[in-house]
């Protein structure tokens, strides 16, 4: 309440109007003794004027033998002029000061002896009035050379002093109406003050709390209202400053926690200040809530440099280096030179996990209690990917490079044997032609299965989409694919339900089927079954291809649906297939946006399972 502007305001106007009151009220009573004082000598020198009549007499009355008696009438007689009353008397005293005679015998003859009056009986002309004295006085010596006397005016001053308390308690009731109308007044001058002062303290309080919508009304043109002009400008540039920094602080923030790559800040002392959902999804269990900086190059094998300077981070080889790809390469991580500068320092190949990974580092600039602080920032980008596909692009071309070699080296060898032996039997000759014909037959093969990849794989192959009676297509595929099982004594049967029509490119979903069920006949022994099966499932068409051949390692599973990868090379060879079938049968369910998996044990057979749904969202393409 003390501290209020309220409180303030009110204090300052009642100090004021009291100091204003006692100034006034004492320049007044000083004023009016002063006056009085002046009155009453003015009057004294007028009356007694050496040259005046009233001088004259009483000089002329020192004759007689009862002086004191005349002198006394005629000064009753200039009662009037002279001012006698109850407060003021004259008396008639002898050249010693002894009382003769006066207006007032009682308080005659115990006269005090003033300065007035003993100048008087020196014969000095003072008649002096001391400031504050509570009396006013008048002594003038009359000698004719005979004898002498002292006229004596006293006032007691009374009346002036009923006059002062009279006009100090007219001061003092002025000053309580002037204090309660200040009081008044400052109340509604505070008010008028402190109000746009309380809105202003309001809305800085809203304002801390995030609203920015309340406005202040500016109701005058003076200091106030200009202040709470700029405040409620402060306001607008503040709530757009704000939105500005919000949305970039979410750009950041979405950016950081969608970022696929690792990214983790550190405070100057190493522990985590900010870190995203891949850091710890690639650090895995790990991670925890006491992770530090110290940790991750521990954990990273980089060598740890208390003073967090990066510039100065030195690679440390790694023990499993050679986890990935059985690389040759003697150390673990490969700095790189051109990437060290003042504020950063990158180390590749850091091998982590069973991952290959590029790590960054930064110098990071935050402020935290007011105070500049220098922390790091690690960027940690799995590489994994990407070792993965040069892998599969290296095993790929050797796998290219030997599937064409066997067919040309046998083509080559038919031939050779030919231009070595002019003389040969025709039936020989036919023989080794023929065995030149096949193998590039499968090289035909090989190139036509690499283009469908290719188109598939570059999003170029031209479907031919269009909606077919699943039933009828694979009573079809049974009605084709008989043959080829009744040459291996195999018992082919569909077994199916009403299944709904489907929207797809009939013709390679034909050729999907066809290639799992020849892949049954070719790798179940003679004698066997096979078996397609079909339902209606989840929006779609689910089939089984399913034999009792001679089944799948566990092992291999994982890798069926890679380029040019066999089971068991030599029998496959037999066969006559590529390695791409499955492959480009994976392909292509996919494309429709359905799904295939195989699942088999050795010695028991296998069970491919394709999924197709209703309507694929392919669209027809024309050449």
């Amino acid at each position: 309440m003390y501290n209020s502007l309220y409180f303030k305001i009110i204090l300052i106007l009642v100090i004021f109007m009291i100091t204003v009151m006692c100034v006034i009220g004492t320049i007044l009573i000083n004023s009016v003794n002063s006056f009085y004082m002046d009155d009453f000598t003015n009057l004294m020198n007028t009356s007694f004027d050496p040259s005046g009549q009233l001088t004259a007499e009483l000089q002329s009355a020192l004759s007689s033998d009862s002086f004191a008696e005349e002198q006394c009438r005629i000064l009753d007689s200039y009662r009037g002029v002279l001012g006698i009353d109850d407060y003021r008397d004259f008396y008639i005293l002898d050249e010693n000061g002894s009382y003769l005679d006066g207006s007032d015998s009682e308080s005659g003859t115990s006269l005090k002896k003033t300065a007035n009056m003993l100048a008087a009986m020196r014969g000095e002309p003072v008649n002096t009035q001391p400031l504050g004295s509570d009396f006013a006085d008048w002594a003038l010596l009359l000698d004719n050379g005979e004898r002498s006397c002292i006229i004596y005016i006293k006032d007691t001053m009374d009346e002036m002093q009923k006059f002062t308390w009279m006009l100090f308690a007219i001061i003092l009731q002025a000053l309580m109406f002037g204090l309660l109308f200040a009081i008044v007044l400052a109340f509604f001058l505070s008010k008028a003050i402190t109000s746009p002062i309380q809105s202003l303290t309001r809305s800085a309080k809203l304002i801390a709390a995030g609203e920015f919508s309340h406005e202040i009304d500016v109701h005058s043109h003076d200091e106030i209202g200009t202040l709470t002009d700029t405040f409620n400008y402060m306001k607008t540039t503040l709530k757009g400053t704000l939105e500005e920094v919000s949305g970039e602080h979410q750009k950041l923030e979405t950016l950081f926690t969608y970022l696929h790559d690792g990214v983790v800040a550190f405070t100057e002392d190493g522990h985590v200040m900010h870190i995203n959902q891949s850091f710890m999804n690639l650090l895995g269990d790990k991670y925890d809530e006491n992770f530090t900086f110290r940790k991750l190059v521990s954990l990273f094998g980089i060598e740890y440099t208390p003073d967090f300077d990066v510039e100065y981070v030195d690679r440390r080889p790694n023990e499993d280096s050679r986890s990935i790809d059985d690389r040759k390469s003697t150390d673990n991580a490969k700095s790189t030179d051109d990437a060290k500068s003042t504020d950063g320092y990158s180390v590749s190949d850091v091998m982590f996990d069973g991952r290959v990974l590029d790590v960054n580092f930064g110098k990071l600039r935050y402020t935290a209690d007011n105070e500049p602080h220098t922390g790091i920032l690690a960027v940690i980008h799995d590489e994994t990917g990407r070792y993965e596909l040069d892998k599969s692009r290296r095993e790929f071309v050797a796998n290219v490079s030997h599937e064409m070699r066997t067919p040309l080296t046998s083509i080559k060898g038919a031939c050779e044997t030919i231009l070595s032996d002019r003389n040969m039997p025709p039936e020989t000759e036919d023989f080794f032609l023929h065995m030149a014909v096949d193998e590039c037959d499968r090289m035909t093969r090989i190139v036509s299965d690499l283009l469908v990849l290719s188109r598939l794989d570059n999003k170029r192959t031209k479907w031919s989409i269009q909606k077919f009676d699943t039933n009828a297509a694979l009573r079809h595929i049974c009605e084709v694919m008989q043959v080829e099982a009744a040459a291996h004594s195999h018992k082919l049967t569909l077994v199916t339900d009403s299944l709904p029509e489907i929207v797809a490119d009939k013709e390679r979903i034909e050729q999907v089927i066809i290639n799992v069920v020849s892949n049954a006949i070719k790798y179940t022994p003679d004698g066997g079954e096979i078996k397609l099966a079909a339902k209606a499932a989840d929006g779609g068409v689910e089939l089984t291809i399913s034999d009792n051949g001679i089944g799948i390692p566990a092992e291999d599973l994982p890798h069926l649906f890679e380029r040019f990868y066999r089971v068991e090379k030599s029998r496959t060879s037999e066969t006559g297939g590529t390695g791409l079938g499955l492959a480009i049968a994976k392909e292509i369910v996919d494309a429709h946006g359905g799904s295939i998996s195989i699942a088999s044990e050795l010695g028991e057979g296998t069970a491919v399972t394709i999924y197709l749904p209703l309507e694929t969202k392919l669209k027809t393409v024309e050449d």
